[in-house]
């Protein structure tokens, strides 16, 4: 684990070396789709925030920090490192479960594909590692987990945007040894230079148990080139999916 940390501060050093990024901060935040671009060359960026996710009235889940570290490794390859703070409550008969602690430390890359045609979206594949015992006992998974992810982004015309994403996740949990599909379709609109929305329908497809279907919208305000803030709620469709939850956060491009 440390030996990770020291590889992120170099990379943190080196960016904060580099030169100003004079475009606008793009992001992978707030929605759950993640998008085809990729961080610049020296450049680390870094994509925090809070959510809150009511379960049903038995359970609800809380990241009070969720931190994901973006450096652009080579052209067209970033590397990434995410850590959390998670919590739960449960409410039983007999008394109630409070657990509070870190999630697993994750590590990966988004690698770009191809541009976009007047035909074709462009393409990008992410890699997300979900580092075994490197998170608090109740959050922690036993073995290596893995999230791999096809990402896809087409422009319907300058200030709106289809995006996409097929994957598959394991966990790397005791209990949860099987493969758990992933799709996710948004639609980005640009209201100005500075506010943006979207809509999104997500879900996840257990190879055991019920698909559990999603919708997520919210909003995005760039404070300016380097600065991005964001909100976003949402519901669940199915049985097995949460009552609501929502988010706030962050980006920031270190100069």
């Amino acid at each position: 684990m440390k030996r990770i940390f020291i590889i992120f501060l170099v990379l943190f050093i080196c960016g904060q070396v580099s030169g100003q990024e004079k475009t606008k901060i793009s992001t992978d935040r707030p929605s759950q789709s993640e998008s085809t671009v990729v961080i610049p060359v020296k450049k680390l960026q870094l994509e925090t925030g809070f959510s809150f996710e009511k379960v049903n009235d038995r359970i609800n889940n809380t990241t009070y920090n969720s931190s994901v570290f973006r450096y652009g490794l080579v052209e067209n390859i970033e590397l990434r490192m995410g850590i959390q703070y998670l919590g739960t409550e449960i409410s039983l008969d007999g008394g109630d479960i409070d657990e509070n602690g870190f999630g697993p430390i994750t590590i990966g890359g988004k690698f770009f594909l191809k541009e976009e045609s007047e035909t074709m979206p462009a393409l990008a594949f992410l890699t997300t590692l979900f580092i075994p015992n490197s998170g608090s006992s109740a959050f922690e998974n036993n073995n290596l987990g893995a999230d791999f992810r096809l990402n896809a982004d087409y422009s319907l015309n300058q200030g709106m945007a289809l995006g996409a994403n097929l994957g598959v996740i394991w966990s790397g949990k005791e209990n949860e040894d099987y493969a758990i599909g992933f799709y996710s379709t948004v639609i980005d609109i640009s209201l100005n230079d500075k506010v943006g929305v979207f809509a999104e329908l997500y879900g996840y497809l257990p190879g055991e148990g019920k698909n559990d279907h999603r919708w997520n919208g919210g909003l995005t305000y760039a404070v300016n080139n380097d600065l991005q803030l964001d909100f976003s709620t949402g519901i669940g469709l199915s049985k097995v999916s949460p009552d609501f939850f929502i988010s706030l956060g962050l980006s920031i491009r270190m100069p």
